[in-house]
């Protein structure tokens, strides 16, 4: 599985698609799919996905935007997301109306 499909998994559970319908899109296999989105914090009912998702993120040091683990500092603040470039990315997203 490459790094486009996951991202793409990611993105196609939180509009709420199954996995069977994942998997037809990107060419896996329906186990594939489910695998990656329960070790992703992605499993179970679509909406519940939504709104657990962030909790899920900040549980585990996870960045809430791309999904990939944070590296934490050993003093100072706790960093919130991956790069600036996801941190950018949820600004805009934030602003959108």
């Amino acid at each position: 599985m490459t790094q486009t499909q996951k991202t793409q998994i990611r993105i196609m559970r939180m509009q709420g698609m199954g996995y069977h319908v994942i998997a037809k899109e990107l060419c896996l296999k329906e186990n594939q799919v489910q695998l990656f989105c329960k070790t992703h914090g992605l499993a179970g009912d679509s909406d519940l996905v939504r709104l657990n998702y962030p909790v899920w993120c900040k549980q585990n040091n996870r960045c809430p935007i791309c999904g990939t683990k944070i590296d934490q500092p050993q003093t100072g603040r706790k960093k919130k997301f991956c790069s600036g470039r996801c941190r950018t990315r949820y600004c805009r997203e934030q602003k959108q109306y």
